[in-house]
């Protein structure tokens, strides 16, 4: 966590360094679309947004060490070999004033995950995989209400500060075919309520743009299966450059810790796949992303905007045998109009 806390303070110093370095002049360059609850809206305005992320991880690691699917199933019954994550995100803002915007966002999730499993000896040794078979989950995720408050404005600095909670809508008691839970991973939502507090810092430099921001989600119950998630924290930074009145390209940083979960849930077996651990399922990750953005500023599509990332991780440490992420890719609308 050392290393994390270094990576969480080097965003938090860049992102002050550049934000000082604003002018005056100010031109719309929107931040990255995965980065949620970044900008405020003036009072009477409202805004609808769509997000469709795909997500896919692939392969074994345990820390920073690759494993092979062989040496797992020396110690489990089956592991996993790739997950494929779909969500549709659907979020609505609003300004009641102009320091404050209230907002909800909910979502579909579609989960997919590939197993492998092992021939069981007599002397109960795993020691080569015999097939693979698929198991998937799909339904609403965990709602999300957060109100954005304006902290401070000077000239083209805003810094944002986020109160949210996050509501457990989301099913936790997925199951397979012949009824057993499907484990962690597959579940569609953490079965807690959350705290999520968060702080943003943006500003503008002519056809510039830079932006930082620190997020948590913390659990505050032990759900109905006698589990609670870990406590997630993430740390981003970003820059962006307006190509013209409609186009603009950004790149940003993203650190993300997760820890364990607490507790377990009675009816997994813990022996029979690491996805079963509860002390598997924590990571520290830096990922590195590029993004463009398509905004209509006049005419009757006026407040659209069409935006891409995509994201690779170039660190990525798991705390026990776990699938490593690969890429993700999120395509986004939005469209901003006045209410009132």
């Amino acid at each position: 966590m050392k290393q994390g806390a270094f990576i969480t303070i080097f965003f938090l110093l860049f992102s002050v360094v550049v934000l000082a370095d604003t002018s005056e002049e100010h031109q719309d360059c929107p931040a990255p679309i995965s980065v949620i609850g970044n900008h405020v809206h003036t009072s009477g305005e409202m805004m609808l947004s769509y997000r469709f992320m795909t997500m896919d991880m692939r392969g074994l690691q345990s820390g920073t060490d690759v494993i092979e699917t062989a040496d797992v199933l020396k110690d489990f019954m089956m592991v996993p070999t790739a997950m494929d994550m779909k969500m549709h995100m659907f979020g609505l803002m609003f300004a009641p004033h102009d320091k404050l915007t209230v907002m909800g966002m909910t979502s579909y999730r579609q989960l997919s995950m590939e197993m492998e499993e092992a021939h069981q000896h007599a002397t109960e040794h795993h020691d080569h995989p015999v097939g693979t078979h698929e198991m998937s989950s799909a339904g609403i995720g965990d709602v999300q209400l957060d109100s954005l408050l304006t902290i401070w404005q000077r000239h083209n600095i805003t810094i944002i500060g986020n109160l949210g909670v996050s509501f457990p809508t989301g099913s936790i008691a997925q199951q397979v075919d012949d009824g057993s839970i499907l484990p962690y991973p597959m579940q569609l939502g953490s079965g807690s309520f959350e705290a999520r507090p968060g702080l943003t810092a943006f500003g503008t430099h002519g056809n510039w743009s830079y932006g930082g921001q620190l997020r948590g989600a913390f659990p505050l119950n032990i759900n109905a299966s006698e589990y609670r998630h870990g406590s997630t924290l993430t740390a981003t930074t970003w820059g962006a450059r307006r190509v013209n009145n409609w186009i603009s390209l950004s790149a940003r940083l993203l650190f993300s810790h997760k820890g364990n979960i607490t507790g377990s849930h009675p009816d997994l077996d813990i022996n029979r796949s690491p996805s079963h651990r509860p002390d598997f399922q924590g990571f520290n990750r830096l990922d590195v992303a590029i993004s463009s953005n398509l905004i209509v500023p006049t005419g009757s599509l006026a407040g659209q905007r069409l935006a891409m990332e995509f994201m690779v991780p170039v660190y990525q440490s798991l705390t026990g045998t776990q699938l490593k992420n690969t890429w993700k890719l999120v395509l986004g609308w939005q469209y901003a109009f006045r209410l009132l």
